[in-house]
């Protein structure tokens, strides 16, 4: 990145940013003197500091900190890679890739997932096979960040990449075409007691409406007379696919968030008639990381008395945020405005406001009585599993070394994968033995656990472990008997022929409480 072009733009931002006030000539001269204070600063860091820098990085450091002094958890300055990792992960958008989820185990990256339709499918790689050699590289010791950067890339563009398959005894080598991969947003349907169809959705990509429109299809055809869309851990995305999702199940024309920043007030709506009849019972499952994009659809849904909302507080995330490209690749991700649902609620939560006593009552166009101060509050509360004291202890504890824990149980769990069969039962000795190798990973577990920590940590391996073995319905499955949420949206919907049926329901239960 050549330094002038940097100096240019920086220089610039800053000046719009600094300058920028009510005209009054006080303004003009506080600016011009913030201005030239940072001249003085980096003129002094550039040739005085002990431990030099070049003039790019401190017009690099300069315009981070910019951003960093904003205290916005949602705003960043990306360059070219990090941005196109953004995208790729964090909205799944379509990118240039050979259809591979990886994963690493030890110190080698494995394919994990291999995704219908895309190249590394048609190559005939397959799970487990570990990615030995890419291009000229050795790739044993990369990271699975570094594997995916140079895995991804312009599509058509081609890739040389070397595996190795457990029982032969050379790797074998495959030339992959990059294509465009596109991933679904609904990873499974499936047909609950009841004729129920649930769809989970994990975030909102380009294709999410699509994808979940698809899914409503199948399951109709299927028998489907009521829906469960579960929205839990879905971090949300792409802010006109929440509107072209909310549009599945409210009518054409209607208000579905309205967006209000400094250069901003604008209200959303869909435009295309519901794909379902508006009798329709709907639940929406939701929780503590439903964030943006879901509480746009969950709270629209909501307010227009289309979907009874089950679980617990969503997470308040409702602000905008905007991507500018800037000169050499880089991406400002800054946030512009603000949401708020059809009838006003805002989305974004400050955590002072969280108590539910403390929260404003709204009436929705049906005249139920909701709440807001922001983030979606549940028609129906219900917690996920209790953990006793020990297992909320072990909990932290797990957390607070995640990335030690992460890679113990991946260990764990490939030392296991080629014993494991569908139905796998959590043994003791199983246990036992996480337990000694997190130790000797500098964990500091107690001696002894209690019923309920046995409990949560033989759930821990089974996620783990069922990872490498279990399709995703596999583990719904396996999961479901435990999961008191999906249960009393279940017992909520079975026998709604409508929606003011399923909302009559969640009064009566509530009232029984």
């Amino acid at each position: 990145m050549p330094s002038v072009r940097v100096r240019t733009v920086v220089s610039v931002t800053l000046a719009a940013v600094l300058l920028a006030g009510t005209g009054f000539a006080f303004g003009r001269r506080s600016a011009d003197q913030g201005y030239q204070l940072y001249q003085d600063v980096l003129q002094l860091v550039s040739q005085e500091a002990v431990d030099s820098l070049s003039p790019d990085s401190l017009y690099t450091m300069s315009a981070r900190g910019l951003v960093q002094v904003l205290d916005d958890p949602y705003s960043e300055l990306f360059n070219r890679r990090d941005y196109e990792n953004f995208s790729r992960n964090a909205l799944g958008n379509r990118y240039g890739g050979i259809g591979l989820r990886i994963v690493r185990v030890r110190d080698t990256v494995q394919a994990f997932r291999i995704i219908p339709g895309g190249p590394a499918e048609a190559a005939g790689i397959r799970r487990g096979d570990r990615i030995v050699r890419i291009a000229d590289s050795a790739a044993i010791g990369w990271t699975t960040d570094r594997v995916a950067n140079a895995l991804t890339g312009t599509p058509g563009t081609t890739v040389v990449v070397a595996l190795a398959r457990r029982g032969s005894a050379q790797p074998y080598q495959v030339r992959l075409t990059r294509a465009i991969i596109t991933v679904s947003v609904v990873p499974f349907t499936s047909l609950l007691p009841g004729n129920i169809g649930y769809i989970p959705i994990q975030r909102f990509s380009d294709h999410s409406a699509a994808d979940v429109a698809g899914a409503i299809q199948d399951l109709q055809a299927r028998g489907a007379t009521s829906y469960l869309l579960d929205l839990r851990g879905n971090p949300g995305g792409s802010l006109d696919q929440a509107v072209a999702m909310t549009n599945l199940f409210i009518d054409a024309g209607r208000p579905v968030v309205s967006v209000r920043g400094r250069h901003t007030d604008d209200t959303l709506r869909g435009g295309s008639p519901p794909l379902l009849a508006p009798s329709t019972p709907i639940a929406v499952l939701v929780d503590s990381n439903t964030a943006s994009a879901s509480e746009i659809l969950s709270g629209a849904l909501q307010d227009y008395d289309r979907a009874l909302i089950v679980g617990t507080n969503t997470f308040g995330k409702g602000v905008v945020q905007g991507a500018y490209p800037l000169p050499d690749g880089w991406v400002l991700k800054l946030t512009t405005a603000r949401w708020f649902t059809p009838l006003g609620r805002p989305l974004q939560r400050t955590r002072a406001d969280s108590a539910r006593e403390v929260r404003p009552t709204y009436r929705t166009f049906g005249g139920r009585t909701i709440l807001g101060g922001g983030g979606v509050v549940p028609d129906v509360i219900v917690y996920a599993d209790t953990l006793s004291s020990t297992a909320m202890s072990l909990n932290r504890l797990l957390n607070t070394r995640a990335s030690v824990v992460n890679g113990v149980l991946d260990n764990f769990a490939a030392d296991m994968e080629d014993t494991l069969r569908s139905n796998f039962s959590v043994m003791p000795a199983w246990r036992d033995t996480l337990l000694h190798r997190l130790r000797a990973a500098g964990l500091l577990l107690p001696e002894s656990l209690d019923t309920s920590a046995t409990g949560y940590l033989n759930r821990v391996i089974e996620a783990s472990v069922g990872s490498l073995v279990l399709s995703d319905s596999e583990q719904f499955a396996r999961r479901q008997p435990r999961d008191q949420q999906l249960a009393r949206a279940i017992e909520l919907l079975r026998g709604r022929h409508t929606q003011a049926d399923l909302l009559a329901a969640a009064v009566r239960s509530r009232q029984g409480d």
